[in-house]
């Protein structure tokens, strides 16, 4: 059986990425086994749902290891075959890279980039997140987990170890209720929307989009001034996203603008 590849493909800003993710599904309709794929960004995970969202053939579940995950790995399935497999465990683990960071921060890329100077490659991990001032866990598949335990090296000039765990021993992040937020704003510009959806001070917003920490839709936005659309996603690193479900204009000329906080 083979899908729609071509049509699928049109117009998608990740074409080689998302071919290879219609190979698993192809393979897993053929074979009449579940596929999982690597982990892949949100924005691709976004982009896979749209463009299967039509097809009835095919199933597909998501698992990032946590509710709130960004990066995630899909399991294809064919539709019939659901009830064959009620269930699915998906392949991942988790890692705890453990160091002193009292008097050395670090951030998530740093141990992003001490895993791949370990020889891991950037599709076997998921989210990674900040242990206080002891190092990082990270999500990511079983057979990284497997190889990376009880290894050790330098980040910077600190000491790691790195300990392999079962997703239920991980300190797994703060899940944040979803939220309705209504503000009025003066303008549509993404630094007076992320202010009001994060409660932030403007001033704050500014300094975490020149900083890099900001992205709009999942790409990254360093222009404060930028409008912003019903429908566009704002992510806030260690915040979480607001999602612009409605905007109207008031009579005093200012808008009206409903967000969902998650």
């Amino acid at each position: 059986m083979h899908l729609p590849k071509e049509k699928m493909l049109f117009q998608s800003p990740f074409r080689i990425e998302l071919e290879t993710l219609i190979n698993y599904a192809e393979k897993a309709l053929n074979d009449r086994e579940p596929i999982w794929s690597p982990f892949v960004s949100a924005q691709l995970i976004e982009e896979v749902k749209t463009k299967f969202n039509n097809l009835v053939d095919i199933t597909l579940f998501f698992d990032g290891g946590f509710p709130n995950a960004e990066r995630k790995r899909i399991c294809f399935l064919r539709s019939e075959e659901e009830m064959n497999f009620p269930h699915l465990k998906s392949p991942i683990k988790g890692i705890y890279i453990k160091g002193n960071f009292l008097f050395d921060r670090a951030k998530q890329n740093d141990f992003r980039d001490v895993l791949h100077d370990l020889e891991v490659q950037s599709d076997e991990i998921g989210d990674i997140w900040l242990i206080r001032d002891r190092g990082a866990q990270a999500v990511c598949s079983k057979k990284c987990a497997d190889s990376m335990h009880q290894k050790n090296g330098k980040l910077r000039e600190v000491d790691i170890s790195i300990e392999a765990l079962d997703l239920s021993e991980m300190e797994i992040p703060f899940n944040r209720p979803e939220k309705v937020i209504n503000t009025v704003e003066a303008s549509t510009r993404i630094d007076a929307i992320a202010s009001a959806g994060f409660g932030l001070s403007r001033s704050k917003i500014t300094k975490q989009i020149k900083q890099g920490s900001l992205r709009l839709n999942w790409a990254l936005s360093n222009q404060p001034s930028k409008s912003v659309n019903i429908g566009d996603l704002i992510h806030l690193d260690k915040k979480g996203s607001i999602k612009i479900l409605n905007i109207d204009k008031t009579k005093k000329e200012r808008w009206r603008i409903k967000l969902l906080r998650r």
